[in-house]
């Protein structure tokens, strides 16, 4: 693979990257924003699961494929670690993604699968909603380590949540009107049966509860009109990235595109992080239709300053995905996205970002429009896998081209700006003698 310069890059922001360590190694780590979305809600009726990842310990993410299952999978893995799966989609057309939610846990020690173990093992042995409900009753007797929220959406239609503890779970069905009777399941970073809310608890049941604005917000961006549906577009752009902070819209953002934005956002308690490390949204398939259709929009780095790829199990893995160092794609995404952030790692700049956007979102809207127009045709015959491997390897391609531009003019733009003194180092005693 023809990786760019990064470490030269590196060597330009020694300082920034430095408090940025610093940084993940104290912030809150694997606060996720999900969400479960029936059939019944979309516009075209076909589920669509999405999740913002959020981690602080494994920045560098990438795709992989598995195929020693029962099923070939697709999923976004922590990069050169094949143990654990974070989101992925199997040859079924089962998808799969979590969140945490440590309020499942439970006193004492916990063995078997954790979260992403179980959600590999998933992937590898189901092909449908019912499938996971056998597997969790299998390990809520054999044991797992797991306090998640896991979204699922399968080929048949189904859509569910179940929020999961070591030793037992609770499962929320999407298309059951009792209860979602919008037709979507929203979770954060907190379980309504810990803590014994009802299944969509307003922000008055919420309390002081992490990750209650990222919920409320994340369910505000669900609630587009009665007469509305939910779009795939409407998720991969508006939900990955939003940045809205108390319900209160950015000017000039995905959340308010007219008006200028605020020089600084805070991103602390907002739906896309500074510690947003990917992203994927899934869509289903209609009644009929090929499962091996079921796609995953795969976003790598922060989605702010990415792009969204269409992904397949029948497609393989484009190498602008996948690497034991991190997808390059994604690890593009982690540099621009290092060049804007705040002193104290918690917001960032905005002056660069209407610039980025309107570049890398052209891209990936002709993405959006040609991948849905290609699915139209392949759904009114025989799926062949070459012919969507071809597809994915060209859009990997375009999504990258796009990057790597981005990624030149945006390191052209750092190096023109002065960077403040760095004091000499005059080592004191102490540590000349270490």
């Amino acid at each position: 693979m023809n990786r760019l310069n990064i470490p030269d890059r590196r060597t330009l922001l020694v300082g920034l990257l430095v408090g940025l360590i610093s940084f993940l190694g104290a912030a809150e780590s694997d606060a996720c924003t999900t969400a479960v979305i029936s059939g019944k809600a979309t516009v075209d009726g076909r589920p669509i699961l999405w999740k913002n990842r959020d981690t602080t310990s494994s920045i560098h993410n990438e795709v992989a494929l598995f195929d020693d299952g029962k099923y070939q999978a697709i999923g976004v893995v922590n990069a050169g670690n094949r143990a654990a799966i974070w989101m992925g989609v199997n040859e079924a057309g089962l998808c799969i993604e979590n969140s945490v939610s440590r309020d499942l846990k439970i006193e004492g020690s916990a063995s078997g699968p954790g979260n992403g173990g179980l959600m590999k093992k998933a992937l590898q042995t189901c092909a449908t909603v019912a499938d996971v409900v056998k597997l969790l009753d299998k390990t809520n007797i054999s044991g797992r380590s797991t306090v998640a929220n896991f979204g699922v959406i399968d080929a048949a239609g189904g859509a569910a949540l179940f929020e999961t503890g070591p030793k037992s779970y609770v499962m929320f069905d999407a298309n059951d009107p009792q209860v979602a009777p919008q037709g979507y399941i929203v979770r954060s970073n907190f379980s309504t049966t810990a803590r014994k809310l009802n299944a969509n608890p307003k922000s008055e049941d919420l309390d002081e509860i992490y990750s209650a604005e990222r919920y409320m917000r994340a369910c505000s961006l669900m609630s587009i009109g009665e007469q509305q549906k939910i779009s795939l577009e409407h998720v991969v752009r508006r939900c990955t990235r939003d940045m809205a902070d108390k319900n209160l819209p950015h000017p000039g953002s995905v959340n308010a595109p007219e008006g200028t934005l605020p020089e600084i956002i805070n991103t602390t308690n907002t739906i896309s992080r500074t510690t947003t490390v990917s992203a994927a949204v899934f869509q289903g398939v209609a009644p009929g239709e090929d499962p091996a259709l079921t796609t995953m929009w795969t976003i790598l780095g922060d989605p702010k300053f990415s792009i969204a790829v269409p992904c397949w199990v029948a497609g393989g893995v484009a190498d602008e995905l996948t690497d034991e160092r991190g997808g390059e794609l994604g690890e593009i995404a982690i540099s621009l996205r290092d060049w804007n952030l705040t002193p104290d790692k918690e917001g960032v700049y905005t002056q660069s970002l209407p610039g980025i956007w309107s570049d890398l979102w052209r891209v990936e809207d002709a993405l959006l429009v040609d991948t849905q127009n290609a699915k139209a045709s392949w759904s009114k015959r025989k799926v062949i896998a070459t012919t969507i491997a071809k597809f994915h390897s060209q859009a990997a391609k375009r999504a990258m081209k796009a990057m790597e531009q981005e990624f030149r003019e945006t390191k052209a733009a750092a190096l023109a700006t002065p960077q403040p003194a760095t004091p000499a180092f005059e080592p004191t005693s102490t540590s000349a003698s270490r």
